[in-house]
């Protein structure tokens, strides 16, 4: 399974499963805040019309790849301006921007301990290896006397998603050869989960503090990050080490590209519905959604439908 592909797959995880799971997981009702979903959703459709015309030839050449990277820093600087976004989408629909603090809410949560279980023995020794090589490579930033290494600890964090997706992809496609799996049913299950692992790890997390915003807009901001970065980058490196243009399997990434675009538009629909609130329902339909994506990918894969 190449890159590409492997983005979509992804792709659809984050917007059913990892969404679907923070509402599933997470006690109680969980109230979100519509202007970061908003904003977020149309960036990432903004993301997604534009793989669709770079790849709609088959072809990608070095100014499309650039392009691509270049709607990511124009993503980038929007985010800097959130603030003022988020006042005049306030003023849109004749609201204070001063009476919106910006918080969500978790209804009917109970009041959990907030400490902590300790690790066991055995957790703690197989953990340590990792644990101290993250220490020595990654410069802890919440300490006084390392807040400036904020940019190192943030670039050393991709560095090592990078490396450790990289092994990860490689060995469970290994995996799947070894145990005869289909290339088609590791790409849309296992390795699509797979890479997405930190984000739903990151997402769980902080929808558990009541912060329903930040875990929304990661699996939707990671969704823009992979398609505009993940893909223009090393299409971009391509174009110009080998001086000649990546070509990609245009025919099957286009349907997979449509139904990713109308997946993202049924969940944002959705979400509006219940007055932008994650339940434990609305979980269970984005997981189905996400199910029907696999049937429908496998199907197709295996030649049982043409469409």
């Amino acid at each position: 399974m190449d890159g590409e592909h492997a983005v979509v797959f992804a792709a659809v995880f984050n917007l059913c499963c990892i969404i679907g799971g923070t509402a599933i997981f997470t006690p109680g009702t969980l109230q979100i805040d519509w202007k970061p979903i908003t904003r977020d959703t149309f960036f990432y459709g903004i993301s997604i019309v534009a793989m669709l015309f770079v790849v709609k030839d088959g072809s990608v050449t070095t100014i499309e790849s650039l392009a691509l990277i270049g709607t990511y820093f124009l993503y980038v600087l929007v985010m800097y301006f959130n603030d003022s976004l988020m006042q005049s989408m306030d003023k849109c629909v004749g609201k204070d921007p001063a009476a919106s603090d910006g918080n969500t809410e978790l209804d009917g949560k109970g009041d959990d301990d907030d400490d902590e279980e300790e690790p066991g023995p055995i957790s703690q020794a197989l953990a340590a290896p990792v644990s101290s090589l993250m220490e020595w490579t990654i410069p802890d930033c919440t300490k006084e006397d390392k807040k400036s290494l904020y940019m190192v600890t943030f670039l050393s964090s991709i560095g090592w998603i990078g490396i450790l997706s990289y092994f990860m992809v490689e060995w469970a496609s290994k995996v799947g050869c070894i145990l005869n799996i289909h290339p088609a049913i590791m790409g849309c299950t296992l390795l699509a989960a797979g890479t997405s692992v930190p984000d739903a790890i990151g997402s769980l997390l902080v929808a558990k503090n009541g912060q329903g915003d930040m875990a929304v807009s990661n699996a939707i901001g990671s969704n823009v990050f992979d398609i505009l970065l993940g893909l223009g980058i090393p299409w971009a490196l391509n174009d110009i080490i080998f001086k000649n243009a990546i070509q990609v399997d245009a025919s099957n990434l286009m349907p997979l590209s449509f139904i990713l675009f109308f997946t993202l538009v049924g969940v944002y629909v959705v979400t509006a519905l219940v007055g932008f609130k994650l339940s434990t329902p609305l979980g269970i339909f984005f997981f189905s959604l996400y199910f029907m994506f696999v049937g429908y990918n496998l199907l197709h894969e295996f030649k049982i439908i043409d469409f």
